[in-house]
């Protein structure tokens, strides 16, 4: 009996990482997959978050599907209403939409309010695609350029080691111009933040056991750091 139980458990694992791996994420043609954290730099005056991409990987048609919102840290982004396969509504649940096999959905959009009253805002979800059998998620953070920024990003190379961690990390950068390097958790929260410029190697103590991401704030390219 508990053979029988071992192997049902193994079977329903097998199966929800093969629905979960039928959804992904593009975004600046690279693909995100369930679990990763995707950062978007908007402007400061924009009115909705664009360019993320739905894709269907499967090789058969995926039906009955919603996308939607779970607000995780809300400072000066807030979103209200969502796109998807060409239908806006308000609220953070989209319409149903289906997605032929290995089919794009490029119309997906984010309706957003930034306020002009905090400095440099941002916005963190966990952005979910689903149906009855099928869901994958994300986690998007949405943030303003600041002064700076966007310039600084158009050349950096980062590199952190070891890689898994025990105890120090160490992060090597070499940047065109002063620019603040930002470890998230899972979550999108920023645990913690320095600043650097040219080249040189910061160093980490003290991170929780975890999975992390870092990298120049402002800047859509994520890399991996984990913890044991």
């Amino acid at each position: 009996m508990k053979r029988l139980l071992s192997l049902a458990v193994l079977l329903c694992s097998l199966f929800l990482t093969h629905v979960n791996g039928q959804i992904g994420f593009v975004y600046q043609d690279h693909t995100y997959q369930n679990g990763d954290t995707l950062v978007v730099v908007l402007a400061p005056n924009a009115h909705q978050c664009q360019g993320i991409f739905i894709k269907n990987v499967a090789p058969v048609a995926l039906t009955d599907l919603t996308a939607s919102l779970t607000p995780i840290e809300e400072n000066g982004i807030e979103a209200w209403g969502i796109c998807a396969n060409g239908q806006c509504v308000s609220g953070l649940t989209s319409s149903r939409f289906s997605l032929a096999p290995n089919a794009i959905d490029n119309s997906f959009a984010i309706d957003i309010d930034i306020s002009a009253s905090v400095q440099q805002p941002y916005g963190v979800y966990t952005l979910t695609v689903s149906n009855s059998s099928i869901s994958s998620s994300i986690v998007l953070r949405m943030q303003t350029a600041t002064v700076g920024i966007a310039e600084a990003t158009t050349q950096e190379v980062l590199s952190a080691y070891p890689n898994p961690a025990q105890g120090n990390v160490n992060i090597s950068y070499d940047v065109n111009q002063p620019s603040t390097l930002a470890i998230y958790d899972m979550q999108g929260r920023v645990v913690r933040s320095m600043s650097v410029s040219g080249s040189g190697k910061a160093v980490v103590d003290n991170l929780p056991a975890g999975i992390y991401t870092y990298g120049i704030m402002g800047s859509t390219t994520m890399q991996k750091l984990i913890v044991k």
